[in-house]
């Protein structure tokens, strides 16, 4: 039986064997999952992936009752066995004579609106507490997890080596789709010299008794909230992917927190477990161990782009994934600092910045709103001014620019990188910033923003249009601003953006050049 047939028959409610309104189907890079009202199927792809090893029948099956073993430490209730899918005279079924076609994980269905993802897709307001429990529930249970050490000759340092030059060598197909030549150039190097660095403290954690064998896929599509927490699907197809430090183990979830644009509640959560677990050496590998997993998501979202029998809307969305995965695995390497934009209205600042904030993990001050938090004029409400005159006369400009320093100063002094998101249409107004930079002894990028005309007036007319935006620029002030910008003098600060190519692209080659430069 082909797949097309075996995919249209377990989307029959009447294949399985407890009742069921209906059959959902939802699909991950190595797996297929049937859902039924109550239970789950999940089947694994027939894949050798060098990390994992699916190809035949039998290894399928193996692995599916490893799921089932290592998964009952962290989610009892839910995993309930191996079944087997069989055919008779062209008819599936899970009970009965017929050909073995398939293995799959038997699980009970654990409710949707209870999983973690989707807690925090809705913003729901009880996270604060739900992410407290959650740490207060992990400290205990990685605690008691199998103490792993001197599984490798060099000990586990040994194995982080192999397992970040592995990532590393994996993602050299998707160059120049998700990743740039010189972003895997930059985080080979990075790698390689953090790992060397730390290469002591994997040692002496490992003697401490901080390696585990433990969950390995630790992230929130993973966890669902119920009471006692469930967390599920844990790595059972490579022994050292699954055996790590307890810092990897928790970098994954505080990393994934990282990438939902939720490091408030990744703050929350650290500061909760370490309440409990008291790990003193935790935090200091955090970064290394933070970067690896968000590398290790870019390469699976990347894999899922290239797979053929996936729906094209769903390798798209992939791939924009990998992309946003691979500039925060960059971006957790980047020193504090002081980051300006500049250009003219319809360039795409804020959008530009707002996405290089996400990868870095950075403030963004944007002069559209505080230009109207200073007015006292919703930062929602259109205001049509003349260049140069009302809410954008010189005196009111000033004051802006001012209180932007003002908080850039504070949010620096508290260990925060910041994005100015403005025009910085003078050069004085660049120089009080670059001075500011000086005096803290911090590093400043002055990123100039530039594209063609007529791009900037389909962005300036459509966002004029959707009446959403803080921003008050409209096509007919472009010609006034463009004569009043002074020239930016040539500078080792300053970074040209062609602001015309895809964003996460820019980021990328952005955060390459201040690690490089």
């Amino acid at each position: 039986m082909d797949f097309q047939e075996m995919h249209r028959q377990l989307l029959d409610p009447a294949t399985y064997p407890e009742p069921t309104s209906r059959v959902e189907y939802r699909e991950t890079h190595i797996s297929r999952v049937y859902l039924t009202d109550r239970h789950a199927y999940k089947f694994k792809k027939p894949l050798a992936l060098g990390f994992l090893d699916y190809s035949t029948l039998e290894r399928r099956g193996f692995y599916c009752a490893e799921e089932v073993r290592l998964n009952q430490r962290f989610a009892p209730d839910t995993y309930l066995g191996v079944v087997s899918l069989r055919t008779f005279h062209g008819t599936l079924h899970f009970k009965g004579p017929g050909t073995l076609l398939e293995f799959a994980v038997h699980m009970r269905r654990l409710p949707d609106e209870r999983m973690l993802d989707r807690l925090i897709d809705q913003t729901d307001l009880g996270l604060p507490g739900e992410i407290e429990r959650l740490a207060r529930h992990l400290a205990p249970l990685l605690a008691s997890s199998a103490i792993c050490r001197n599984e490798a000759e060099g000990g586990h340092a040994a194995i982080v080596r192999t397992n970040c030059e592995e990532n590393l060598v994996q993602t050299i197909p998707v160059i120049g789709r998700a990743l740039s030549a010189e972003a895997h150039r930059v985080m080979t190097a990075i790698t390689r010299e953090q790992h060397s660095r730390l290469e002591p403290a994997f040692a002496a954690r490992e003697k401490a008794g901080y390696v585990r064998d433990g969950h390995g896929d630790l992230h929130a599509r993973n966890i669902c909230m119920t009471d006692p927490v469930q967390i599920y699907d844990c790595i059972e197809f490579c022994r050292r992917l699954r055996i790590d430090d307890i810092a990897a183990e928790l970098a994954f979830l505080l990393m994934d927190l990282d990438f939902r644009s939720r490091r408030d509640l990744a703050g929350r959560f650290l500061a909760v477990y370490q309440e409990h677990a008291h790990d003193p050496g935790l935090v200091a590998l955090l970064p290394f161990y933070k970067s690896y997993r968000a590398w290790v998501r870019g390469k699976v979202e990347a894999l899922l782009a290239d797979e053929t029998d996936v729906a094209p809307e769903l390798r798209q969305a992939a791939l924009d994934r990998s992309r946003r995965y691979f500039n925060l695995a960059l971006g957790y390497h980047v020193p504090r600092m002081l980051l300006l934009t500049t250009g003219l209205m319809g360039v795409g600042k804020s959008t530009f910045a707002r996405a290089l904030a996400e990868a870095l993990g950075a403030e963004q001050l944007r002069s559209d709103v505080i230009r109207k938090e200073l007015a006292a004029v919703p930062s929602g409400q259109y205001r049509r001014d003349r260049f140069g005159e009302g809410l954008y006369a010189r005196e009111m400009t000033t004051r802006t620019y001012r209180e932007m320093r003002h908080r850039a100063e504070l949010l620096l002094r508290r260990g925060r990188t910041v994005i100015v998101d403005a025009s910085f249409a003078r050069q004085d107004e660049r120089q009080a910033f670059l001075d500011l930079a000086d005096s803290l002894s911090l590093p400043v990028r002055l990123l100039h923003l530039h594209c063609d005309k007529a791009i900037a007036m389909v962005r300036l007319d459509r966002r004029q249009k959707e009446g959403q935006d803080a921003s008050d620029g409209r096509r007919e002030l472009f010609e006034a601003q463009a004569a009043a910008f002074e020239p930016i003098p040539d500078s080792p600060l300053l970074i040209t953006i062609d602001s015309s190519r895809p964003v996460d692209y820019n980021v990328q080659d952005v955060i390459c050049r201040l690690l490089t430069g």
